[in-house]
């Protein structure tokens, strides 16, 4: 028997190399006449924005504009870039740029629109009038935050990474355009890329996922494992950045649809903490935690394992979830991401710490299929370190 569930799609997509042409045609759609830009600074030199913005720059009236030099805004910044657009009257935001770039521009999109600071918006649909609409420019495939309710952002005072969580600043139209993706220096194809599949894979693993969840977050984990080491090795290869384009929107639905886990709820702390970008944070975690729960008879990493390219297909399941685990580890040595904390500068006295931050995020660590309390926990990391 099929079980009941949702599924959540709101955002219109339009996929493909040169797609971002018809982005004023978009916006002409809408009875647009004046923008702001929300831009990631690392895309000035990528000729797909260069042309993309003269084209929006030529068309429409540009009243606010963003330069974001920022890989991981906090709170703070966040009200200050409120207090700029602010009072300025413009018909949409369009953001180009990375999974930070576009949770910054969504929640501005709101702020401005809902009174008080924006600390008071954490948590989830705190959110109640509508902003200035949205739409998303991916220059990453990563986090699929152009497709996602979720917007997240350091709080230096409490030291905790807290997201402001919300349907009602979803894009309403987002452009994927592998050219937009071509600028990436490796380190962030890399990091941006190992968080698209560890969002793939903690989204199927959990015990939120529906089947309509885990058609996405499979296909996400085959697109952007089969491509990683590839596009990694051939940057300039439009093909495999479509695929990691692609691979990456289907994590953050799957994601969208389902949930993280575990090595989501220990990224936190790693990265607020230790200075460690997002994507190596959740993905240091994730070998360990597969080799748990494979160990605990966990063999849901046999549908994974069969969306590689080469699998055995005709292994049993249990068997395939070792080989998940090894394949994984293997993807990891090939691009060169840590598989231990120690690179980090994390020493064993720092592990209590490490729990009891990660323990505040227990609704994601209670969505893992295997049973993972602070004892078990401390018995993964004691193994990274």
């Amino acid at each position: 028997m099929i079980p009941s569930f949702e599924f959540k799609l709101q955002t219109q997509v339009r996929f493909g190399i040169g797609s971002i042409s018809r982005l004023p045609e978009s916006l002409n759609t809408f009875g647009c006449r004046s923008l702001g830009l929300v831009v990631d600074a690392g895309l000035m030199n990528n000729p797909a924005f260069v042309d993309a913005r003269r084209e929006v720059c030529f068309q429409f009236d540009i009243i606010y504009e963003l330069l974001n030099k920022v890989s991981e805004a906090d709170y703070d910044y966040l009200e200050e870039c409120r207090a700029d657009l602010s009072g300025k009257q413009v018909d949409f935001l369009v953001c180009f740029g990375g999974g930070s770039t576009i949770d910054l521009a969504k929640a501005l999109s709101v702020l401005v629109t809902n009174p008080g600071p924006a600390k008071q918006y954490r948590g989830f649909d705190l959110i109640k009038n509508p902003g200035i609409p949205l739409i998303a420019v991916p220059s990453t495939a990563g986090t699929g935050s152009e497709v996602t309710p979720n917007a997240v952002f350091t709080d230096k005072q409490e030291k905790r990474r807290l997201g402001i969580n919300s349907s009602v600043y979803l894009p309403k139209i987002t452009f994927l355009d592998p050219r937009m993706t071509a600028s990436c220096p490796r380190s962030v194809t890399v990091s941006s890329g190992i968080d698209a599949l560890m969002q793939a894979i903690e989204s199927y693993l959990s015990i939120q996922a529906t089947p309509a969840s885990k058609l996405f977050s499979k296909a996400a984990f085959g697109l952007v494992f089969n491509s990683l080491s590839s596009v990694i090795r051939d940057p300039n290869n439009l093909a495999l950045r479509a695929q990691m384009q692609l691979g990456a929107f289907y994590s953050g639905i799957g994601l969208m649809n389902s949930s993280t886990g575990p090595a989501g709820a220990l990224s936190y702390p790693l990265g607020v903490h230790f200075g460690v970008p997002h994507g190596l944070a959740h993905a240091v975690f994730e070998p360990a935690i597969a080799r748990w729960n494979v160990s605990k008879a966990c063999f849901v990493y046999a549908d994974l394992h069969d969306a590689i390219d080469g699998a055995d297909l005709a292994a049993d399941r249990s068997v395939k979830s070792m080989r998940f685990c090894e394949m994984l580890s293997g993807l990891y040595k090939d691009i060169e991401v840590p598989q231990t904390l120690i690179p980090f500068g994390v020493t064993k006295s720092e592990l209590p710490f490490m729990i009891e931050q990660a323990i505040l995020l227990k609704h994601a660590i209670d969505l893992n299929p295997v049973h993972l309390g602070p004892v078990e926990i401390e018995t993964i990391l004691a193994g990274l370190v």
